[in-house]
């Protein structure tokens, strides 16, 4: 199962510089030091070929399969002197196993060849700089996060650090993105050294430090929706869904893959780098904001109002500017909170402001003062074109601007406030609520000095009756 975000997008102009470094960074360390492995081995190789060991260790071994791997008997059976040897030089456990004997015989040359085999083996980068479980190392802690087990291996994480990582550098700035890349690859770490304890296979991948990349992808995003690509084995698709919601189906993935999935992989590194990732990231933000707000695509509109757009943009390619006004006017009637669609039917009919269209589209505007979903800045924006567009005003009945100077006084817009009273109180308005807005403004003016403003505003709301609606 593969699940990847597929519409964060980077922004160039803030480029990330540490997800690009790091991405670098394991490509030369998989090109110029992992490309030596082969010589180091060979000369490994050579040396226990060349010494006394393989004659005298082979019965030892077959002990150690008695002693502490008897189920490798079959398969000891079956692969002959391949497995055999293949053991012998490469199983860190056996070579654990084996000093303690040599001492104990007092074998000391035989004990000085196996030691100069091990450190000779030991310069292949795995086991120099892997993550061993049972013999935890500093060098292995941070190691293990640059180095790769093939091109598959490093391709397939530079990949997964390059979508994630660009969203999450740009929300958290590169020096904490590289901070936290490090400590929850060092999480990742801890959980499979507590879940694999006792284990000589050495660890190695960025797996975990990208697992953790991805945690606070999850983390910066929250409950927006967003798209995704998915794979289920031979099924592929697209679905959307809050950020949050894959966290648990990565966790079960994790899960899954330990108990039924290949045995090579270090899925408890993958689920404690997610896991740490993520309250890294909450934490971080919880204590500051984003760096910069996260990119998010436009969201569509419903195919409907999508298609009357459409429909609208067309007539006016053809030159058809009163069929376009035509069908915005219905397609506003039919969406009267759209408000892509009541801009279109404004512009479309400003070229006659004295029109009944025109002041038809903004009092379609101006009736969203009621929805607390539009921005009180659009609606003080839309009135003040409005005004200088026209002689008059007629689209200002005494039900919106009672809406938009309801508004005014939430959003504090106390000029726009001042104008639409004072339109109110010339229309000769009766209504509870304007007796309350002229307070607020009075109060307003009196907090800033304006003592005759505050003066003169109590005077013409006291002056209105307070009775009867609009």
């Amino acid at each position: 199962m593969l699940i990847i975000p597929i519409q964060n997008k980077p922004d160039w102009r803030r480029p990330p510089l540490m997800c690009f470094a790091l991405i670098l960074a394991n490509l030369l360390m998989f090109v110029f030091y992992q490309g030596g492995d082969e010589a180091r081995w060979q000369k490994a190789e050579e040396y226990y070929f060349s010494s006394d060991l393989p004659e005298l260790e082979e019965q030892h071994f077959l002990i150690y399969v008695n002693e502490e791997h008897p189920e490798w008997r079959l398969q000891m059976d079956v692969e002959g002197e391949e497995f055999v040897y293949r053991e012998l030089l490469w199983n860190p456990e056996f070579h654990q196993w084996l000093l303690p004997k040599l001492e104990l015989e007092g074998q000391t040359e035989w004990l000085q060849q196996r030691q100069n085999f091990a450190e000779l083996r030991d310069q292949v980068s795995s086991l120099a700089l892997g993550l061993t479980p049972a013999e935890p190392t500093i060098s292995g802690a941070f190691g293990h996060m640059f180095l790769h087990g093939s091109w598959d291996h490093l391709i397939g994480n530079m990949v997964f650090l390059l979508l994630f990582g660009l969203s999450v550098e740009l929300a958290l700035g590169g020096l904490w993105f590289i901070t936290l890349y490090l400590i929850g690859g060092l999480a990742a770490a801890g959980l499979h050294m507590l879940v694999e304890s006792g284990s000589h296979v050495p660890m190695v991948g960025a797996s975990g430090a990208v697992s953790a990349i991805m945690g606070m992808f999850v983390a910066i995003y929250g409950v927006r929706r967003l798209r995704f690509f998915y794979t289920l084995g031979f099924m592929f698709g697209e679905f959307s869904a809050p950020a949050l919601m894959v966290l648990p189906l990565w966790l079960g993935k994790e899960v899954f893959g330990y108990f039924y999935g290949d045995a090579g992989i270090a899925y408890w590194a993958h689920t404690g780098g997610l896991l740490a990732g993520f309250v890294l990231a909450l934490m971080l933000l919880y204590w500051r904001p984003p760096v910069q707000a996260m990119p998010e695509e436009e969201e569509e509109l419903p195919s409907p109002q999508k298609s009357a757009l459409t429909r609208i943009d067309r007539f006016q390619e053809e030159g058809k500017l009163l069929e376009a006004a035509e069908a915005a006017a219905a397609a506003v009637r039919q969406y009267p909170d759209n408000l892509p669609l009541i801009q279109r039917y404004i512009d479309l009919t400003a070229i006659s402001p004295d029109s009944e269209a025109f002041h038809r589209a903004n009092l379609a505007l101006f009736a969203q003062g009621a929805n607390p979903a539009i921005d009180t800045r659009i609606l003080a924006a839309g009135y003040q074109r409005y005004l200088n567009a026209t002689q008059k005003p007629r689209a200002l009945t005494a039900k919106v601007c009672l809406l938009m100077a309801r508004r005014a006084a939430e959003a504090k817009h106390w000029s726009w406030l001042d104008e639409l009273l004072n339109r109110l109180i010339a229309q000769q308005v009766q209504h509870p609520l304007i007796p309350k807005l002229g307070t607020a403004l009075v109060n307003y003016y009196r907090r800033i000095g304006e003592e005759a403003r505050a003066r003169e505003t109590m005077e013409l709301t006291r002056a209105m009756e307070t009775s009867g609606q609009p």
